[in-house]
């Protein structure tokens, strides 16, 4: 008889507080529910109270380490968002400029008075990518899709609307710390923000130098580590099907079956998409939060001046989004960051495809970070960072699961309050 494995089966690695047991039995049922393995990581007070791992990073069964690192997709995000608040507190960039200002290319076809924190919010109107695409692996090309973004117009009149650039965000913010600062966007989140804060393991670009660390996906095939094929330099639709948006998606290559080839591939991992590929351990993602959730300032180095973070952390609009529909509350490139149907208004960041990510609270100095490699794609595996940080506020007495919440509140605000 097949054993089945439970909960109490899975075995977790690292150190955390006793009180903090809530997480650590979240973490053991996502490996269970969502196949894989995952980390989580918890700081109170810039003490990490919860650096903790379990289940499988490859498909071998290889388990997952203390070095392990995973995709967090979206919740890179969150990472580039903080360079430019980086850029912010040096004085730098300001919110309310042009793009232009900093990017002179960019400033035409309906886009010259778009401004940074039109970008930050999602309001620019440029969340539209498979415009920007002649084939797939156009996304690998930096300076291609830079300047197709900085030619092409905006889907929407800048600023009377937000849509989710789920992608095409990685692109502008990349850029623009690019310019500013005069590094590319790898070499910025290497020398600001992981060396002075000793990271473990933090890359946006540049990880195909780090396979052996990466965590396999649930789902896909294994990451070809050691001699891939070069990708295709070129995608056909078959002959036989007919002119028309599949026609055309197919022969750009943006399909499954090609995505899932040029995910596997050490290409990808050697690109920069600050949107979407960062890889990171949840200790370093977490270590990052520790310092926006004290004000910018974590063991002597300061990420963001304290001023700059208060402002990058005010929420811009809480309408619904057009993209996503649920309303984010978009910050400066941060968004909501509640538990399981409980408002926590002060506490920001970004989670990604699939559940990963990571938060600041600075009202309580707490953060907190998750990874996994469990399958992306499905609707309850979105909700797995909520459900560890629904865990880190119950270890605190915060939380007392939904019942309580649907009763007593804070309620999550999902429309905004009418105008008296």
């Amino acid at each position: 008889m097949e054993h089945v494995l439970r909960p109490e089966d899975v075995i977790i690695h690292g150190n955390y507080e006793a009180r903090f047991e809530p997480v650590a039995n979240v973490l053991r049922k996502q490996v269970v529910a969502f196949g894989g393995g995952g980390a989580a990581s918890v700081y109170l007070d810039g003490k990490c109270v919860v650096d903790i791992w379990a289940g499988d990073a490859r498909r071998d069964g290889s388990k997952w380490k203390s070095d392990t690192m995973s995709i967090c997709f979206s919740g890179t995000k969150g990472v580039a968002a903080t360079a430019v608040h980086m850029l912010a507190s040096d004085g730098l960039l300001d919110y309310d400029a042009p793009v232009a200002k900093y990017w002179p290319e960019f400033g035409c076809n309906g886009k010259e008075t778009i401004t940074v924190r039109q970008v930050l919010a999602h309001q620019a109107g440029l969340h539209k990518t498979v415009p920007l695409v002649d084939q797939l692996t156009d996304i690998l090309d930096w300076d291609l899709i830079v300047q197709r973004l900085a030619e092409t117009e905006p889907d929407f009149h800048p600023g009377t609307a937000n849509g989710y650039h789920a992608v095409t965000f990685g692109w502008l913010v990349g850029e623009l710390v690019h310019r500013v600062s005069g590094m590319d966007f790898p070499e910025f989140v290497q020398k600001r923000i992981v060396d002075p804060l000793d990271l473990d393991g933090l890359r946006v670009g540049g990880a195909d130098g780090e396979l052996d660390r990466l965590a396999d996906l649930v789902g896909l095939p294994p990451l070809r580590r050691h001699d891939a094929e070069p990708l295709p330099d070129g995608y056909r639709a078959p002959s036989w099907l007919p002119r028309g948006p599949l026609r055309s998606l197919i022969r750009r290559g943006l399909t499954p079956a090609n995505m899932t080839e040029l995910f596997t591939h050490p290409a990808f991992w050697k690109a920069c998409l600050p949107a979407m590929n960062g890889v990171c351990t949840a200790r370093s993602l977490g270590k990052m939060y520790a310092a926006l959730s004290l004000g910018g300032e974590l063991d002597g180095v300061r990420l963001v001046d304290e001023e700059i973070l208060r402002r990058a952390s005010e929420v811009q609009m809480k309408r619904p989004d057009r993209v996503v529909l649920y309303p984010l509350h978009w910050r400066l490139g941060y968004h909501r960051a509640d538990a399981l149907l409980m408002d926590v208004p002060s506490a920001f960041g970004h989670f990604g495809m699939g559940g990963a990510g990571g938060w600041a609270n600075p009202e309580l100095k707490l953060a907190a970070a998750h990874v996994h490699n469990g399958f992306p794609l499905s609707l309850t595996g979105q909700m797995r960072t909520v459900m560890i940080t629904a865990a880190v506020y119950e270890s605190l007495g915060l939380y007392r699961g939904i019942r309580h919440t649907l009763r007593h509140g804070p309620l999550i605000e999902l429309l905004p309050a009418r105008a008296a």
